[in-house]
């Protein structure tokens, strides 16, 4: 019985913890960056990581289309101080977490092309 008891109540204690991050988090997910509208300014901060989900560098800029859409983000890769474009159809946008995943692996996101100037 009190086995039971005890699922009952960690049961209800995760789904209040699934509300609450629910709750403060307005998009639920993960989304295509390139679809995303208006991007929140937490973008120009968000930590980007691989396909893995390995650290490789953050925003350091993004470029938008006539829609205020995102067309290509600049990566800052961590420890060579090199800064990468890579399209924004690469990526999806965590907004809760401010976090960019690429559909690369850190090898492709290394070897993109260096942005300019």
């Amino acid at each position: 019985m009190n086995r039971i008891a005890l699922s009952a109540a960690g049961l209800l204690m995760m789904t209040a913890g699934a509300m609450a991050a629910d709750a403060g988090n307005s998009s639920s997910g993960l989304i295509a960056l390139n679809s995303l509208p208006n991007p929140p300014t937490t973008l120009a901060t968000a930590k980007v990581v691989d396909a893995k989900g390995m650290p490789v560098g953050g925003v350091e800029k993004v470029v938008m289309d006539k829609d205020g859409k995102p067309m290509t983000v600049n990566v800052a890769l961590l420890g060579t101080g090199a800064v990468v474009t890579i399209n924004a159809s690469h990526f999806n946008y965590d907004q809760g977490h401010n976090l960019l995943t690429a559909q690369l692996d850190a090898q492709q996101i290394a070897a993109a092309p260096h942005a300019g100037g």
